[in-house]
């Protein structure tokens, strides 16, 4: 994919990327139209067209994409950065193995573009629970594989 132009599935590196507990950014629209942003590190591409995350069911962003769908992405990885757009919907309202009262959200990928030009370099930001590592992490564990294998 050359930098810049928009394709409508994610590329292997990307989806292999988003296997979980990356930190990425997101934009929803607010309800007075204006971009809301928030960061995140629960989501994980399940296929080449569909993302799925977990949210905190008293969030802004949760608002924002019930009362319109329309979502960016900006992945930023190791040598790469995309930006993804979609509808996103949520698709089951309270999860079984969320670590905080969660919705699941899924993004149907609509347009995936590079936005790292060509011989520059980048490294993907690092996202640790620190001391509540031991906590989190397993509760983690299930909350990616209750995203993985629901269906609707």
């Amino acid at each position: 994919m050359s930098s810049g132009k928009p394709n409508d599935e994610m590329p292997p590196e990307l989806i292999e990327f988003l296997a979980g507990g990356r930190l990425i950014l997101g934009c929803t629209i607010d309800a007075d139209g204006a971009p809301y942003t928030m960061v995140m590190n629960s989501a994980m591409a399940t296929n080449a067209s569909t993302i799925r995350f977990c949210l905190d069911r008293r969030t802004h962003t949760l608002k924002n994409i019930a009362a319109d769908g329309r979502m960016m992405l900006e992945i930023i990885g190791d040598g790469m950065i995309y930006g993804v757009r979609g509808a996103a919907r949520v698709i089951r309202e309270q999860m079984d193995n969320a670590p905080i009262p969660s919705a699941m959200v899924e993004l149907t990928v609509e347009t995936v573009k590079r936005d790292l030009p060509s011989g520059v370099g980048v490294t993907a930001p690092v996202f640790d629970w620190g001391p509540l590592g031991s906590y989190m992490v397993p509760i983690e564990e299930k909350m990616f594989e209750e995203m993985r294998t629901f269906v609707e």
